[in-house]
């Protein structure tokens, strides 16, 4: 089943500076996967950012999680223990003596294994030498020992004649190396189905340039305005297979 976010909304904080951590005075727009278990009841009992964040931004971002409502999955109509992984939007923008964070809530479901950037298809050969770009959106039929298969190419769009079936065939070679973590319900992972896109681009960038643009799309997200204006909070809703959450506080 596809993902389906429902509504957008947003949190902001100032955190403080640890002494080890440190502040290069740049913005800085980052996803972060947060693995929560959620007992039968819809409480989460573990909440896990990844261990490479900043102290305090990752203890900041644990504890907002944490205070989000969920829903208990069910297993044959009973509400039981679950595992998922929410996606947050945050901006961490620099402040006097720390960070102020904005953060957006971007949905639940499975994630790449580990967390860790899918390793890129080879390109191949033949559509390089000819020029050959494409995009492809493909959706992955995701299986419960985290390996995956194309389900379908929703769409392409292929620009240049040479290395065209090579394009494709490396897709479905490609698909073969990649890996998951499912939400699991009652101990056992959930299969579904996750929509990625994937591009064969021969374009080339300086860096400086590559840097000037994503600071440019940073200062543009949502999360990124909210850290430097303060704006208040508003609710958020996603569908998830196995477990709804609502991020606004309980209670």
């Amino acid at each position: 089943m596809l993902r389906s976010i429902l509504v957008m909304a947003a949190l902001v904080a100032a955190l403080p500076l640890r002494a080890n951590e440190s502040n290069d005075k740049g913005i800085v727009a980052f996803n972060a996967s947060v693995r929560v278990e959620v007992d039968a009841a819809g409480k989460p009992v573990k909440v896990e950012a990844p261990a490479d964040l900043p102290e305090s931004i990752r203890g900041y971002i644990e504890k907002r999680v944490a205070s989000w409502q969920y829903e208990p999955a069910k297993q044959d109509g009973v509400p039981a223990a679950a595992v998922t992984y929410v996606d947050v939007k945050a901006c961490a923008m620099p402040a006097s003596g720390g960070y102020r964070m904005g953060v957006d809530f971007g949905g639940n479901g499975p994630r790449r294994a580990g967390d860790k950037p899918l390793p890129p298809p080879l390109y191949p050969p033949r559509a390089q030498i000819s020029g050959t770009e494409a995009d492809f959106v493909l959706i992955l039929d995701l299986q419960a020992d985290g390996t995956a298969r194309i389900g379908m190419i929703e769409s392409n769009d292929i620009r240049g004649r040479g290395g065209r079936a090579e394009l494709q065939q490396e897709l479905y070679r490609w698909v073969k190396t990649v890996r998951f973590d499912l939400e699991q319900v009652a101990g056992r992972p959930v299969s579904t189905r996750v929509r990625v896109p994937v591009d064969f681009s021969l374009g080339r960038v300086d860096r400086k340039t590559l840097r000037a643009e994503l600071q440019a799309k940073a200062n543009a997200t949502r999360e990124c305005q909210l850290a430097s204006n303060g704006d208040g909070t508003k609710p958020v809703a996603i569908d998830s297979p196995a477990v709804m959450v609502i991020p606004t506080p309980a209670g």
